[in-house]
C-alpha cells in the first residue's frame, strides 16, 4: 500500500522511484561520496504546484457531475419530463370534469393566483397529455390533467403555461388529476361527487375512481349517492359550496325527490340567486325547499302552493284542515302583500258570489 501512494507521490513530483527490493544497477557509474560539510546545497525535486493538483481534480469533480446531470437529462426526456411552454389556446380542460369553479366565479382564491403569477411567474408546471384525437394532437392541443386553475390565470395574463407533456392513459390522467386536487386547492363536497359520478359514467371502474379521489369504498357510495339525488343542473347553479358538507347535501337531495312543483328549478334561474354567492346559493334553495316540505307536511294531502304569474315566487300556501281552510302569506310575496290581500278580500269575495249565482241561474 505504502508503496502504490509513494509512486503515484513521485509520479506528481516528476521522479520514478525504483522497484522496492532492486538494488543500483551493475553498469550505473558510481558517484563519489562528498562529506556532508562541503556538499553543495541540495535541490529538491521539482512537485507539481498544489493549484495544478487542485484543478485536475475540479475538472474531474465536473466531470462526474456533468455524467449525472446527462443521465438524469435521459431519464426526464424518456418518461416526458421535459417543461416546455404552450400557448393557453391550445389546451383543454380534462373530459372529467372536477371543479365547479370558473376562473374567479366562485373561486376567492383566484385573484391572489393571478397576482402571483403575474409577479413571480408561474412556480409550478402543469401536467398535460397530447390530445387523445389524433386531429387535435396533429394540430398541437392537449388536454390538462392538472392546473387548470393556472392555465386559466395564465390566460388572463396572456401568458404561455409551463407544462409537462406525457403520454397518460385515461386512468392515469384521472388519478394524476385526483392526487393533484388533494395536494394542492382541495375540492369540496360536492365538487368530489361529481368527479365521482363523471368517472362512473365514463366507464372507469371503481377501484380507479377510488385512487383518483383517494377514497375508501364507503365513502365512494356516499360520494355516489349524492350525485345521483341531486340534479346536476342544481350543482352546477349552485356551485362548489365549501361550507356545504355532506349531511346537508343529503338532506338537500331528499328535498329535491319531493319537489313535486318545480320550485328548485324556479329558484336557481332568478336574478337574486344567480348573483349571490356559493354558499349563500346553496342556502337559499335549501331553505325555499324545505319551507315548501313543511307547509306540505302541516297540509297533508290537501297541501297547495301558490306561486307568482311568472313562477318565480311562492305568493301564497293553501293549507286544509277538516272544514277550515288557512292561508299562509311567505315574505317571498313581497312586503305588504298579506295587507293589500285583505283589503281586497270583499272585492274578490263578492266577485266571487256573482260567478255562483250565475252557475246556480244555469
Amino acid at each position: 500500500m505504502n508503496t502504490r501512494r509513494d509512486r503515484l507521490r513521485s509520479i506528481f513530483a516528476g521522479a520514478e522511484p525504483a522497484p522496492k527490493g532492486e538494488g543500483t544497477p551493475a553498469d550505473a557509474p558510481v558517484t563519489p561520496t562528498t562529506p556532508a560539510s562541503s556538499a553543495a546545497p541540495q535541490i529538491p525535486p521539482r512537485r507539481t504546484t498544489s493549484g495544478a493538483v487542485k484543478a485536475m481534480g475540479l475538472s474531474l469533480g465536473s466531470l462526474s457531475e456533468q455524467v449525472q446531470e446527462a443521465k438524469k437529462l435521459r431519464e426526464t426526456l424518456a418518461s416526458g419530463e421535459k417543461v416546455v411552454e404552450i400557448d393557453t389556446a391550445h389546451l383543454e380542460r380534462s373530459p372529467y370534469h372536477d371543479r365547479l369553479t370558473d376562473g374567479a366565479r366562485d373561486d376567492e382564491d383566484f385573484a391572489a393566483l393571478v397576482h402571483s403569477m403575474k409577479e413571480h411567474g408561474q412556480q409550478v408546471p402543469v401536467l398535460v397529455r397530447p390530445h387523445p384525437d389524433p386531429d387535435k394532437a396533429a394540430r398541437g392541443i392537449y388536454q390538462i390533467a392538472y392546473g387548470h386553475r393556472r392555465v386559466l390565470a395564465a390566460r388572463e395574463l396572456g401568458i404561455p403555461v409551463r407544462a409537462i407533456v406525457r403520454q397518460l392513459s385515461d386512468a392515469d390522467l384521472v388519478v394524476a388529476q385526483g392526487k393533484e386536487n388533494a395536494e394542492r386547492r382541495a375540492l369540496s363536497f360536492i365538487e368530489r361527487a361529481v368527479f365521482a359520478k363523471a368517472l362512473i359514467d365514463h366507464g372507469f371502474d371503481r377501484a380507479t375512481a377510488q385512487a383518483a379521489l383517494s377514497v375508501h369504498k364507503s365513502e365512494m357510495t356516499r360520494l355516489l349517492q349524492v350525485a345521483e339525488m341531486v340534479p346536476l343542473e342544481v350543482v352546477r347553479a349552485v356551485g362548489p359550496a365549501p361550507k356545504a358538507g355532506r349531511p346537508r347535501w343529503m338532506a338537500l337531495g331528499e328535498l329535491l325527490q319531493k319537489d313535486s312543483l318545480g320550485l328548485a328549478g324556479k329558484t336557481i334561474r332568478s336574478p337574486d340567486f344567480l348573483s349571490a354567492d356559493s354558499d349563500t346559493r346553496f342556502q337559499r334553495l335549501f331553505n325555499t325547499l324545505e319551507a315548501a316540505a313543511r307547509s306540505r307536511s302541516r297540509a297533508g294531502q290537501d297541501g297547495q302552493t301558490i306561486s307568482s304569474v311568472d313562477g318565480k315566487a311562492t305568493i301564497a300556501e293553501l293549507t286544509r284542515s277538516g272544514k277550515a281552510v288557512r292561508f299562509t302569506i311567505p315574505e317571498s310575496a313581497g312586503r305588504g302583500f298579506a295587507d293589500y290581500l285583505a283589503r281586497r278580500l270583499p272585492e274578490i269575495h263578492a266577485e266571487f258570489a256573482r260567478e255562483e249565482e250565475g252557475k246556480a241561474e244555469q
